[in-house]
């Protein structure tokens, strides 16, 4: 099997067993563990915050001892995380399972695009990323179906506890079918392992600040985190709530919200790589042009269709952002450290969702759950600026 489908079945799957669970843990958390308004918020910010604390170490694990391993324990951990959760239906069980997911997470975030872009090179990246983000949203469409299944077989609550033991399976699976033929170790054999972890973190911010194009990319991943963390944590509520659908009406709403959110990507993705050609900057600013005032517009809408439709618009054109970030980036790094750079990145964005999604929660609360989408949107704005002189570079 050739090392991208290795990847393509890794990252696929992984997803798949990951959305299983997304579907179904709001409906856990509030039907099966009770949990409250303020416990459940809580949850979502002990994992921003294990992000961004574990961001950085983790990537220094996998530039010391290998992107394979730490994308295997990353695996490993969150399906432990998932099987706590799932097992123990209390507030403390699933707040230490939530930081033990975005421990898990960390060791897989910079590690797998590490892993993949050394393995194959910078020849054929860009379409190796956009496949895979392809690849992976198919993961997630065939999850909800495969969560809907089981949780009417079983129930909730064990649909979770094996999706856990799935994730474990994987892991094991990965550590023995994944080759890692060309890993560089940072370690010099005249210094410790923690002076060359020093040596490595302090190489990586000198990197970035001597490219400006780091910059601004790692100025763009700040802004995305402020903003992408309030709109998540609202969407659902706008619909909910303003529309007033009842719960058993949102379990079927939000199934379809999902599956067609999913089938969109692929399309979207899929033109994206056919049709953009190095151009990425340009094609990041138009899209986020066009996020930010279908986010306006989800805002203030009253139609309910209206308001799926563009939920829907603002699914797809989201979900291009990652993978073109990845190209761009990834094309500025060099092997040496770069899954320690990555996670520098992916530690701004932890910092920018910790910050952003209490201060947009906050203004929600005060004014309106509408009040706080609008303000998610126009913090997007700086990123049209960064974009624009990358774009003209």
């Amino acid at each position: 099997m050739k090392i991208q489908q290795l990847y393509y079945a890794v990252s696929s799957s992984r997803s798949l067993i990951i959305q299983m669970v997304f579907t179904l843990n709001a409906i856990y958390y509030v039907t099966t563990a009770e949990l409250n308004a303020l416990q459940l918020v809580l949850i979502g910010t002990i994992l921003e915050v294990s992000i961004l604390l574990f961001e950085l170490p983790t990537g220094l694990v996998a530039d010391l001892y290998g992107r394979k391993r730490s994308m295997v324990i990353g695996i490993g951990l969150i399906g432990l995380a998932h099987l706590l959760e799932g097992g123990i239906p209390e507030f403390w069980a699933i707040a230490f399972a939530s930081a033990l997911w975005g421990i898990g997470w960390t060791f897989i975030s910079g590690a797998e695009q590490a892993w993949i872009t050394d393995e194959m090179g910078n020849d054929g990246l860009e379409q190796v990323f956009l496949r895979g983000a392809q690849y992976s949203s198919l993961g997630r469409f065939v999850g909800i179906g495969f969560a809907v299944l089981l949780a009417e077989v079983t129930s909730v609550q064990m649909t979770i506890v094996l999706a856990g033991g799935m994730l474990v399976t994987l892991a094991v699976i990965a550590w023995r079918v994944l080759p890692e033929t060309r890993f560089e170790p940072i370690t010099r054999a005249d210094t410790s392992n923690l002076v060359q972890a020093k040596r490595t973190v302090r190489d990586g911010y000198t990197h970035i600040r001597g490219n400006s194009i780091l910059v601004g990319l790692a100025a763009i991943t700040l802004v995305w985190g402020l903003a992408s963390e309030g709109f998540d944590r609202l969407w659902g509520a706008h619909l909910i709530e303003t529309f007033q659908l009842s719960e058993q009406a949102a379990v079927y709403w939000f199934g379809l919200f999902y599956a067609v959110a999913f089938q969109l990507n692929m399309l979207v993705l899929k033109g994206v790589e056919l049709y953009v050609k190095g151009r990425y900057a340009t094609t990041l600013f138009w899209f986020n042009v066009l996020l930010i005032i279908a986010m306006l517009a989800f805002a203030s809408v009253g139609q309910f269709w209206l308001a799926v439709l563009l939920y829907w618009t603002i699914a797809a054109l989201r979900n291009v952002h990652y993978p073109l970030m990845s190209v761009m980036t990834n094309e500025r790094l060099p092997s040496k450290g770069r899954a320690t750079i990555l996670s520098m990145f992916g530690q701004v964005d932890a910092f920018g969702q910790v910050a952003g999604g209490p201060l947009i929660g906050l203004l929600a609360l005060y004014t309106s759950i509408q009040g706080g989408l609008g303000a998610a949107a126009l913090l997007l704005l700086p990123m049209l600026v960064f974009l624009r002189k990358i774009k003209h570079h």
